[in-house]
């Protein structure tokens, strides 16, 4: 899906904008969610609500994924004209059934789901409206805006479920996040779904700020909550700091953006998208929380370090960016076959990251990277001399050979004369 994104490969659609085959693809993973949770519902001899719950949940979501991001009849492909009421009722409801799971899970006293008819209601309303624009015709607006204001019932209800849990700290401040984000994303949409500002903002930056709250806060400290407990690096305020700041950091620019889109505010927009850039090594910085800095590598593991950052994260860098940089270099860039190469970079530096993490497979794993810098080396240099490609090959080339004279001199050589 990424690749489809990055590549251009679209169907015009607000969202979820990638080639209908792939979903096929999310379909079948959900066949292994099925086997793993029938193996654990197994183990009830009377299935409580809540494993009933998850075990429709999990059987419908594949077949539902289908028809509603189907071309034809599905409810997605709708969206290029507009915000529809139903089609965000629905997506809000897809949450409510995972936050009662993870709260059935993390709740240390006996969690009984209260204000049940606050979702039930709007299941009812968004299977009529599914049912309606599938095999009737469109929905009105004062309909669309009925559906919309439905989804103002999941405050109160997960206010009640929040409050009836007894949560472990930790797991408890990152749900409460979640909800809380939730809530406000909720909220806003109701706002923006107004008829005197909707199509004023309709798929511009602040549409874009929505996404970034609900996914990259709602969604993940969803997730967060429920391995808290168990991972102790997400039980500081480390990293709750760096990321929350960079992410409602992203959040308040591209809102600003989005008024400025909007013919509302007189400002820079590529201001903004520079302090989104800067708000996003912010969030990025949160993985620090998980590094220790008091390791001592070896000269093997220093070698492999330097050939992760360079191959994998500057691979990953080049496919992000190399359309600008190429050109700000003056090196023709196609596009094409050149993510072939950038792809190719970014797995031969995983390899060397499997090398540096598992010290068992260590000197197999290095070796690996060296018989691919070989053979990369000859490829791009014969191609640079037969005139195919551009000054770029060479310094690929030499680059790779560079790397595996280092480790035949360094240490391919110490390691035989230990084994000996």
């Amino acid at each position: 899906m990424i690749s489809s994104l990055l590549f251009g490969n679209t169907r015009g659609l607000a969202f979820y904008d990638f080639p209908y085959e792939l979903n096929f693809i999310l379909s079948l993973a959900g066949i292994f969610y099925i086997i793993a949770l029938y193996k654990f519902i197994k183990q009830y001899g009377v299935k409580p609500l809540w494993v009933k719950v998850s075990l429709y949940i999990v059987l419908v979501a594949p077949l539902a994924l289908l028809v509603l991001m189907n071309p034809t009849i599905g409810q997605v492909e709708k969206t290029v004209t507009g915000p529809h009421g139903d089609n965000t009722l629905g997506m809000s409801f897809a949450l409510i059934p995972i936050y009662f799971l993870i709260i059935k899970l993390l709740s240390q006293n006996e969690f009984k789901a209260r204000w049940n008819i606050l979702w039930i209601t709007p299941l009812f309303f968004y299977i009529i409206s599914v049912l309606y624009r599938s095999f009737i015709g469109e929905l009105t607006y004062n309909q669309e805006w009925f559906f919309q204001y439905l989804t103002l019932l999941y405050v109160p209800l997960l206010y009640r479920w929040y409050k009836d849990a007894k949560i472990e700290k930790f797991a408890k401040l990152a749900l409460l996040i979640s909800i809380a984000s939730f809530l406000f994303v909720d909220i806003e949409g109701n706002i923006l779904f107004i008829p005197e500002i909707r199509w004023l903002f309709h798929r511009n930056d602040l549409i874009v700020a929505h996404a970034h709250l609900a996914m990259g806060i709602s969604v993940f400290f969803m997730v967060i909550s429920m391995f808290v407990s168990h991972i102790k690096e997400l039980q500081t305020l480390r990293f709750y700091s760096f990321y929350l700041f960079g992410l409602i950091g992203i959040f308040t620019v591209l809102s600003l953006s989005g008024f400025v889109q909007a013919g509302v505010l007189n400002a820079s927009i590529h201001n903004f998208w520079i302090a989104r850039t800067i708000f996003g090594i912010f969030a990025f910085l949160s993985v620090l929380a998980f590094v220790n800095m008091k390791f001592k590598l070896t000269n093997l593991q220093k070698y492999n370090l330097f050939g992760f950052l360079n191959d994998g994260l500057g691979g990953v860098f080049l496919i992000l960016l190399a359309s600008f940089i190429y050109p700000s270099l003056n090196f023709s860039f196609e596009g094409k076959y050149e993510y072939i190469v950038f792809a190719f970079v970014s797995m031969t530096g995983l390899i060397h990251f499997l090398a540096l993490k598992y010290k068992e497979y260590e000197s197999i794993l290095t070796k690996l990277t060296v018989f691919i810098r070989v053979f990369i080396s000859s490829l791009f240099f014969s191609l640079y001399t037969a005139g195919t490609l551009e000054i770029v090959a060479l310094f690929i080339s030499a680059f790779d050979i560079s790397m595996v004279v280092f480790y035949l001199l360094y240490f391919y050589k110490k390691e035989q004369l230990c084994k000996n």
